[in-house]
């Protein structure tokens, strides 16, 4: 099974079905008007669990076994704690820049 590769522009989640931090990121992401990517991991879970996991560990260098799981630009975050951190740290980064 082949799966998809995080985009290297933006955000990308990959979510399953019933998870509340999933929902939570991408209410997060939509508020705060970033592009992101929903990758669906249900078929991935159900057709081949250890795979999927195997193929997160190595584009993310980190053993991860729960959900979201999220990558900007291509680089692993985290789940929702962290990508909340890390918009909250950009977010008051742009606000405190004069040009």
């Amino acid at each position: 099974m082949d799966y998809e590769l995080p985009d290297v522009k933006g955000f990308t989640v990959y979510s399953k079905s019933g998870c509340p931090n999933c929902l939570k990121t991408k209410a997060l992401l939509k508020d705060k008007k970033f592009e992101f990517n929903i990758v669906d991991c249900d078929e991935y879970i159900i057709e081949n669990k250890e795979g999927f996991l195997l193929f997160i560990k190595e584009i993310s260098q980190k053993e991860v076994n729960q959900f979201p799981i999220i990558f900007y630009e291509g680089i692993y975050l985290g789940g929702y704690k962290e990508t909340k951190e890390y918009i909250d740290k950009l977010l008051s980064f742009v606000e405190n820049f004069t040009f």
